[in-house]
């Protein structure tokens, strides 16, 4: 993650959403974070077989997943240094078919940022080589704001 895919981000976000990309899982998908800014992000990944299906296309978990992925990446440069935001509804719609070998854009944008709740909207597309793209998912989100004490959670793990 460097500075010139992320704009204005705090050491907050920057650090949150580094460990979110460099989880296992993500790795494993091979998630690679284009850009990210409050309220936005877009990342993509290239299908393999570690993350297809028994049709040999991007399994649809890891469509799921990369989606909420990448609304929390949306979400965290507008989070305070005391707050997080879990997921409490996820609603998708599958459009497409995605084979082996494609490359996939997953993006999100922040809708409203509430008191309490955040809504966001992300997308999934496949890129052809002519450049053009098809959506292959999209889906709608909604994150509960929470207080989360990280220098507690520090010192108990110490």
């Amino acid at each position: 993650m460097t500075n010139e895919n992320t704009t204005d981000l705090s050491e907050h976000a920057l650090a949150h959403s580094r460990a979110l990309l460099e989880h296992a899982y993500q790795r494993y998908c091979g998630l690679e974070l284009l850009e990210q800014r409050p309220g936005y992000c877009k990342c993509r990944l290239r299908v393999t077989e570690a993350i297809d299906n028994l049709s040999h296309t991007l399994h649809g978990g890891v469509i799921y997943s990369m989606l909420d992925v990448v609304s929390m990446l949306a979400t965290l440069p507008m989070l305070g240094p005391d707050e997080y935001a879990l997921t409490s509804n996820f609603n998708a719609m599958m459009l497409s078919a995605t084979p082996l070998g494609t490359v996939v854009e997953f993006e999100a944008t922040v809708l409203r940022g509430g008191r309490n709740l955040i809504f966001t909207q992300s997308h999934a597309w496949k890129l052809a080589a002519d450049g053009s793209r098809t959506q292959v998912a999209s889906a709608q989100l909604s994150k509960l704001r929470m207080r989360h004490d990280w220098q507690a959670n520090a010192a108990r793990r110490g």
